[in-house]
């Protein structure tokens, strides 16, 4: 896979953005949902306008004419449009999944156990304030008790 790179003045570089947000709007992932949270055709408007206007505050006002609806913020359009500019793609990035457990927690846990080795995961999630499932875990994954 090779990368073109253009200016951002380049006529060539604004072709190629409208032709990307052309095969965004056409793709699957343009079907729009009701709901609170942009849809994929409510992003590539913002965008599209975002490359003509340069201004925030006009995407906002085409916007809310255009759709007749509460327009996205001005920190929303700005990162969809660094967004667009970085990987060309709108799409949803890979999120973090779930939190780690700090290493602290996992002390409390271990000194719990040692303590009182016939604990319940239920009394020692009392005790701590953690969790009940997030003591088992530790126990089980990164203590390696049974």
């Amino acid at each position: 896979m090779f990368y073109i790179t253009f200016k951002r003045e380049d006529p060539k570089f604004l072709i190629f953005q409208e032709h990307l947000l052309e095969r965004l709007v056409h793709s699957r992932a343009a079907a729009s949902v009701e709901s609170k949270m942009a849809t994929m055709q409510n992003k590539i408007f913002c965008v599209r306008e975002f490359i003509k206007t340069e201004s925030a505050t006009a995407v906002q006002r085409a916007f809310r004419l255009h759709f007749n609806i509460q327009p996205p913020t001005r920190k929303s359009i700005c990162r969809w449009n660094h967004q667009f500019e970085q990987i060309s793609c709108l799409c949803k990035g890979k999120s973090s999944g779930r939190p780690h457990v700090s290493e602290e927690k996992v002390r409390r846990i271990e000194e719990s156990f040692e303590r009182s080795p016939h604990n319940s995961t239920l009394r020692a999630s009392r005790e701590l304030g953690i969790p009940q499932p997030t003591v088992w875990r530790v126990l089980r994954r990164r203590l390696f008790l049974n």
